[in-house]
């Protein structure tokens, strides 16, 4: 076949490659535009956001009507358990099986009804509860209020009296300021566990037998010097001692009492104390503690 390459063959491939660009352009366009349309749209709520307001009024709620037995904040009270655990309120949907149980309540175990409460109450109920067990889950937003409620008087009287945090801790020394050094939480955290600190930010946590507050033991054995070093692994068939100083591990193979081995605790103190310490004692050393700046 012979190609017509005159001047009007020249004019039907301009043409034709014309009518091939409009095309093109006109699909471009067609495929674009529902995407800036949809662009365009201003994005629509989450229906999964808590509602501050029903929440509150839940909150309120439950203080008044249940705290006296489930705590203010749900988490158990003096007869009641937590309703953060709860079954019946962790598969309960917008305060339904909630409202349903409330009605009824269980005589039989001390629980009364609550048959005055109206669905709104019901469904408020549900969202404080709901949202609280979400903080739970969700540790990083749980917010914690209300911790300097004691009384730093009788906190003080506390530290240099039956809490005998004086024979250890100095004002002037390594309590020197300490209120302006941690928050209030940290504070009262540390009252009851002082072992174990933060790692770094990034990799993993270090060895609890690298910190100061190590639990140590001394081996003595039969001959030759006695060593004291952080417990690493103690059995009744080895034991396995760190040196802080040089990094350095130590064994030595037990048998019965050979070789002599003795623990020591530099928190024995604070584990004696868990069991003495009352609610009122924690809020008062707490913000004691927190007055020292």
């Amino acid at each position: 076949m012979m190609r017509d390459d005159g001047p009007h063959g020249a004019r039907r491939d301009r043409k034709g490659h014309g009518e091939a660009i409009a095309r093109f352009s006109l699909i471009t366009a067609l495929v674009a535009f529902p995407a800036v349309v949809v662009a365009a749209q201003p994005p629509s709520p989450r229906q999964d956001q808590p509602d501050a307001a029903a929440i509150d009024r839940g909150r309120e709620l439950l203080a008044t009507q249940c705290g006296f037995c489930h705590g203010t904040n749900a988490r158990g009270g003096s007869s009641g358990p937590d309703l953060t655990r709860s079954a019946l309120v962790q598969e309960d949907e917008g305060g339904k099986q909630l409202g349903e149980f409330l009605r009824v309540g269980r005589p039989d175990r001390g629980m009364p009804k609550f048959d005055q409460l109206a669905d709104a109450q019901m469904s408020d109920l549900a969202a404080f509860l709901h949202d609280t067990i979400r903080l739970v889950a969700r540790r990083n937003l749980y917010k914690i209020l209300d911790i300097l409620v004691g009384d730093a008087k009788a906190g003080e009287a506390m530290f240099n009296g039956a809490g005998r945090c004086a024979t250890c801790h100095s004002l002037t020394g390594d309590f020197k300021g300490i209120g302006a050094k941690y928050t209030p939480e940290v504070l009262q955290g540390r009252i009851v566990m002082p072992r174990g600190r933060a790692g770094p930010p990034a990799g993993p946590p270090r060895p609890p037998y690298t910190e100061s507050t190590a639990v140590k033991a001394t081996v003595t054995p039969p001959s030759g010097p006695s060593f004291t070093g952080a417990i690493v692994r103690l059995t009744d068939f080895d034991v396995i001692l760190y040196d802080q100083s040089t990094g350095q591990m130590r064994s030595w193979l037990r048998n019965g009492d050979v070789p002599r081995v003795v623990v020591s605790d530099p928190l024995q103190a604070h584990l004696d104390m868990l069991s003495k310490w009352t609610d009122a004692d924690m809020h008062n050393m707490t913000a004691y503690l927190a007055s020292l700046k």
